[in-house]
């Protein structure tokens, strides 16, 4: 199967697109493509005419004002205007849309009962917005949402531009009513000045308000802490900060006073413990010179001049003990005395500082709350001056004037539809060439399955089976039979050594007329100056040959009777004298036409035609409906396949070669029959030498 296949290739889905072909096949189906957008055009131009109300458009102009005017330039502006950034100008886009504004202008102008915008006309609502408000059930919108639906046409309606690097907004809308269309974008740009003084007015006064409420709040906070401070200076003993630092002074002074005092008593405290520790009169006075005291020195010199005894040095240093005891008292009660007064300096310093501290922190709190209550006063006066001096962020640069319709532009209209007629026929067109699977040229057959091809031809201009015999007699220099002649000499020369004498001719599927081309081929064999031609039918399921003959043909010799051998040939007469050719009808019976081509009898029997006739003509059925033609190929020395014109699909004829080949017997060519020559001309092909631009001559391999 892979070398059937690799004869009969599929077109890979690679294949690059060849342009001038798609250019090819939308030439040839051009009347699609105008008579598409012919019709196009006149359906829509008629509907857009008769249907289509003419919408007036209408166009007001606002400047958004850049620098705010000030009439009282000392005053501080309370209040912010709008700004002039991008986003500022994208938000008074927006509030021109929004549902508020709109609102006041449906309101103002009682456009809920403006049929237009109306429930009572639904003319031109899409269809999804048809079954929202209820226009398809019978549901009325009544109310609030009649008003809410209204607000929504109009919003739908209006658009609002900004005119590139500027303050300028242009404000349109389109109605079927020019003078309404002028009224509603003239009143929205009214109504959008108007709130923004509203607005600013609006906020002045909630800014009053405020501040009012504000200030005297701080008033009333204000005199409650001037009160307090009042109060708590009238209680406090401290005036200001130098009784505090006096207070201070004193008590680092007592603080010094007890450092030397402590001094001291420990100075007096070491004399005593060194005299203490002495052992004897020499070290009581080298612990006495040690100590440095005053005191001791006239003792010490007197002793170390001999001039004291030991015990009159003793005598004399307990003297000393005995002072220095009695100094230690005292300077202890004077210690004491300065611990208790640092103790009382400290704590009234420490109650004065925290005195001095609040009274510092509710001064603080009064100057700011007087600083904060003026601000707000001042805030409150400069507020109440400006609330009569507030002006619009915007002005109305230009009002609207009524202008003709701008819509329905029927030659804008008329062209798209034409394009898109246009556009359907040549999707109409290349959608019937992608589902197209037959062949209309030769060349198409030879491309696609790498058979030789022998040939083509018209098709016949009578539709009456009977009529193609007298056509053959009567037109025998007819382009069709021009044609039979061409295919006969392709048959001949497809061997060159010896003539094909038994010839099969058979099909994918029926009615392809391959019954038409042997009745054909045979007689056109037999006109050749001394040929015996016999034509067979071997389709003797359908008997489809009877019907091109005269009905006393009818009862002729049949095929089964020969094969059977009820009937010799000798003895028969199988000349058709319609024809002019020797005819071997074939019939029904019991007997499987399978098995009947396979049987020896068969096989004898065509050895003896070929002995007593130069060419025998097999009609065969076709290949794909049952198995006869294959079985017949084995006896034929030339296998024609029969393919319909633009009518057998590629798969079909793909199949019915795959299976002749599949028993080792492929078609030796390909026929396209039933050529229509006027639809080939239609197709671009055609011309002086054949009617599918093709010769009918034999096509080699490769």
């Amino acid at each position: 199967m892979a070398a059937i296949q690799s004869r009969y290739p599929n077109d890979g889905p690679d294949a690059e697109i060849d342009l001038l072909a798609q250019f090819q096949v939308l030439w040839r189906g051009k009347w699609w493509i105008v008579g598409l957008s012919i019709l196009a055009t006149v359906a829509t131009t008629f509907y857009t005419l008769r249907f289509v109300a003419p919408m007036y458009p209408a166009r007001s102009t606002i400047v958004l004002e850049v620098q705010e005017q000030q009439v009282i330039s000392d005053i501080e502006s309370v209040f912010s205007g709008a700004g002039t950034d991008t986003s500022a100008i994208n938000t008074e886009i927006e509030i021109f849309r929004s549902r508020q504004l709109v609102g006041q202008l449906v309101d103002d102008l009682d456009l809920v009962n403006h049929p237009e915008f109306g429930t009572t006309d639904t003319a031109g609502i899409p269809g999804a917005l048809r079954a929202l408000i209820g226009a398809g059930s019978g549901r009325t919108p009544e109310g609030a949402d009649l008003r809410n639906l209204v607000i929504d046409r109009v919003i739908d309606r209006l658009s609002i531009t900004n005119v590139r690097q500027s303050f300028v907004f242009n404000v349109s809308i389109e109605t079927r009513d020019p003078a309404e269309s002028v009224r509603i974008v003239n009143r929205l740009a009214e109504l959008y000045v108007e709130n923004q003084i509203q607005r600013k007015l609006d906020e002045s006064t909630r800014a009053i308000q405020f501040l009012s409420l504000r200030t005297t709040e701080l008033e009333q906070n204000l005199e409650t802490l001037e009160q307090t401070l009042a109060q708590r200076m009238e209680q406090s003993d401290v005036i200001d900060g130098s009784v505090l630092q006096a207070r201070n002074l004193q008590l680092r002074d007592t603080r010094d006073r007890i450092t030397e005092t402590e001094t001291r008593l420990a100075q007096i405290d070491g004399l005593t413990d060194a005299l203490d520790n002495a052992a004897d009169a020499p070290a009581l006075i080298d612990a006495a010179e040690a100590t440095g005291d005053s005191r001791f020195s006239a003792i010490v010199q007197r002793f170390r001049s001999g001039r004291l005894s030991e015990a009159a040095t003793e005598i004399a240093l307990r003297e000393v003990r005995s002072e220095l005891a009695n100094d230690r008292r005292r300077i202890e009660a004077q210690l004491t005395s300065l611990q208790r007064s640092e103790q009382e300096l400290a704590a009234q310093f420490n109650t004065q500082s925290d005195e001095l501290i609040e009274l510092q922190q509710l001064e603080r709190e009064v100057d700011t709350a007087r600083l904060l209550y003026q601000t707000f006063l001042t805030r409150l006066q400069e507020a109440s001056v400006q609330r009569g001096l507030e002006t619009a962020d915007s002005r109305i640069l230009s009002e609207a004037i009524p202008r003709p319709a701008s819509s329905p532009r029927v030659g804008m209209v008329a062209v798209l539809a034409a394009s898109l007629g246009a556009l359907s026929g040549c999707m109409i067109v290349l959608l019937r060439e992608w589902r197209f699977s037959g062949f209309r040229t030769t060349d198409e057959l030879r491309d696609a399955l790498h058979t030789p091809v022998l040939g083509s031809l018209p098709a016949l201009s009578t539709r009456d089976r009977v009529g193609v015999l007298k056509n053959l007699r009567e037109e025998p220099n007819s382009m069709f039979s021009e044609a039979v002649r061409n295919l006969r000499t392709s048959v001949l020369m497809s061997n060159p050594d010896q003539e094909p004498q038994v010839i099969l001719l058979t099909s994918s599927v029926p009615a392809e007329g391959k019954t038409t081309l042997s009745i054909s081929l045979s007689r056109y064999f037999r006109a050749l100056e001394g040929k015996r031609v016999l034509l067979v039918e071997a389709d003797i399921r359908r008997q489809t040959l009877k019907q091109y003959f005269s009905k006393d043909h009818h009862d002729s010799v049949q095929l089964i009777d020969v094969v059977l051998g009820r009937v010799a040939l000798e003895d028969v007469d199988l000349m058709d004298h319609e024809l002019g050719v020797e005819v071997l009808m074939g019939s029904g019976g019991e007997f499987n036409a399978a098995d009947l081509f396979e049987s020896r009898r068969f096989r004898e029997l065509i050895e003896t035609l070929r002995q007593h006739y130069d060419h025998i003509i097999i009609d065969s059925p076709p290949v794909l409906a049952v198995p006869d033609a294959r079985v017949l190929s084995r006896y034929s020395d030339l296998t024609v396949f029969v393919v319909h014109w633009a009518s057998t699909t590629r798969t079909q004829v793909r199949q019915g070669l795959e299976m002749l080949a599949s028993v080792g017997h492929p078609a030796d060519g390909v026929v396209l029959s039933q050529v229509d020559q006027k639809k080939m001309k239609g197709y671009g092909y055609g011309g002086q030498y054949g009617y599918d631009g093709s010769s009918t001559g034999y096509y080699a391999h490769g």
